[in-house]
Formats: C-alpha cells, sequence, structure tokens
C-alpha cells in the first residue's frame, strides 16, 4: 500500500512537471517573442500578456491531481492598485496567486528572474530583483507603484522573504509596508492554508495522498492613512498588525480544517 502511494504520488509530481514545462515551451515559442517585438510599438501588449499568463496558470493549478483549490473570500477582494501580503509555504504559492491576480507585480528572487523562460515571463510581468538595494532597489519599488496604479493591480509580496520550513508564519521584513506608506497603497492580506501539507520545502515530491484541499483566503483590506507620527513607528506598527491577522487566520483555518475532516493536529510532514 505505502510503495503504491508513493508511486502514485511521484506519478502526479511528475506530470505537473511536464505540464508547467510544455506550457513554459508553448510560451517561448509563439507567445514572448510578439510580446517583446510589440512593446515599443504597442504599449498594452504587457497587460495582455499578464492577462493570458495569469489565465494559464490557473488552468495549470485546477488541472493539478495532487491537489484541489478553493478561493474564499472574495467578497472582501479589493479591484484596486493594492499590496497583497502573503503568507508563504511552497514554491506553489507565487503560481496560485498569479493565476488568481491577473495583472500583478512585484519582487522576486534573483533566481528566478535568471531562470530561462520564467524569468523572462516574470520581468514582462513588471517583476524585479527584490536583492537590489540603494537607489537602485528604491526607484524600482517605486516604478512598481506607479505601474500598479496604472493598470489597476496588485503588488504581490511574501514578507517573510522565504518559504517556512516549519508551515508556521516567521518574521515580516518591512519593505512592503514602507511601499505601503510612502506610497498610500491599500494593504490587502491574503493567507494560504494547506500547501505546506502539500508541496513543503526540501520536498521534490508532493506529501500528500489523494488531491487535499488547499484555502487561499482574502481578509478584508486595511486601507490609509496608517497613523501619524514617526515613519519608522507607523511602519513596524503596521507590519505587526498585517502579521498578527495573517497568524490569526491561518491558525483558524486549521482549526477549521481539523473540525471538518478530523484530521489529527499533528505536523503532517513528520
Amino acid at each position: 500500500m505505502g510503495e503504491r502511494h508513493s508511486f502514485s504520488r511521484a506519478a502526479k509530481t511528475l506530470l505537473g512537471w511536464v505540464i508547467i514545462i510544455a506550457s513554459l515551451a508553448v510560451w517561448a515559442v509563439f507567445v514572448i517573442p510578439p510580446t517583446l517585438l510589440l512593446q515599443s510599438a504597442w504599449p498594452g501588449v504587457r497587460d495582455r500578456f499578464s492577462d493570458l499568463t495569469s489565465a494559464l496558470l490557473r488552468v495549470y493549478v485546477r488541472s493539478l491531481l495532487f491537489m484541489r483549490l478553493r478561493v474564499e473570500g472574495r467578497e472582501y477582494r479589493i479591484k484596486e492598485p493594492r499590496l497583497l501580503a502573503i503568507n508563504h509555504q511552497s514554491w506553489l504559492d507565487p503560481i496560485v496567486m498569479l493565476g488568481l491576480e491577473p495583472r500583478a507585480a512585484g519582487p522576486a528572487k534573483s533566481s528566478m528572474l535568471r531562470a530561462p523562460v520564467m524569468g523572462t515571463v516574470l520581468r514582462i510581468v513588471g517583476f524585479y530583483d527584490f536583492a537590489l538595494g540603494g537607489v537602485p532597489g528604491l526607484e524600482r519599488m517605486q516604478r512598481s507603484a506607479q505601474y500598479a496604479r496604472e493598470r489597476d493591480g496588485g503588488l504581490l509580496f511574501f514578507p517573510e522573504g522565504t518559504r517556512s520550513r516549519t508551515g508556521e508564519i516567521g518574521p515580516f521584513r518591512r519593505g512592503a509596508f514602507r511601499m505601503a506608506v510612502d506610497h498610500d497603497l491599500p494593504i490587502q492580506p491574503v493567507v494560504i492554508e494547506g500547501l505546506d501539507r502539500v508541496l513543503p520545502p526540501g520536498n521534490s515530491i508532493v506529501k500528500s495522498p489523494g488531491r487535499p484541499l488547499v484555502r487561499v483566503r482574502y481578509l478584508p483590506a486595511i486601507h490609509p492613512p496608517y497613523g501619524s507620527g514617526v515613519r519608522r513607528d507607523v511602519v513596524r506598527a503596521l507590519t505587526d498588525r498585517v502579521r498578527n491577522l495573517l497568524v490569526d487566520e491561518l491558525a483558524r483555518m486549521r482549526a477549521e480544517r481539523t473540525a471538518s475532516c478530523g484530521e489529527a493536529a499533528a505536523d503532517p510532514r513528520a
């Protein structure tokens, strides 16, 4: 029984990789070249590219045989330029969110921006290297905020900066919240629950049998102004406020899952 489950999980993982690699190959041949050629003549081509890429990723996530996705809190989802603050459990988090947010941009790891095809996709969509420091990094953040305003899009931020190894939400970096304060951007907190059980960091093969439910829950947006006083203190208080919201909501979602499924509260990766 154990070997059969292991083979099934490996097969589902491999199929997921085959689908995304094949999709990127199609993008590399048929979508990226004309987009690059048309950028200077047709400013709106990047928005069309973003919409098409988001639709592809949405179909990809729905097609995965090792998970089911449910989006909750749609009534709280605002349709205006905003900053989305999301917990980070798996490498699938950005793919899931890009499928849900058609015109999202924001910071990305240098390794992702250097990846063949995927790096080009991210740069066209509007992502930038979050490792940029000093004046170049500040200018790039300002351009991203302006870009979000122009296209009514969102800025995706995973404030932990890296995937959680324990499934719990780690400390938050403050860069996203400085941007929100400096540019009067509303913050949309989003909690992802379940991907730490499906494909946690350090695992190349999915960990859960079957198609466990993964939930993405939008929380009510937080709107500026964010307070008065010293900017540093305002940013720190906002960072703590958003992190506490995500921590509490993640605990609530796990309790709901345990109550509805009768699952044990033990760490599923043990």
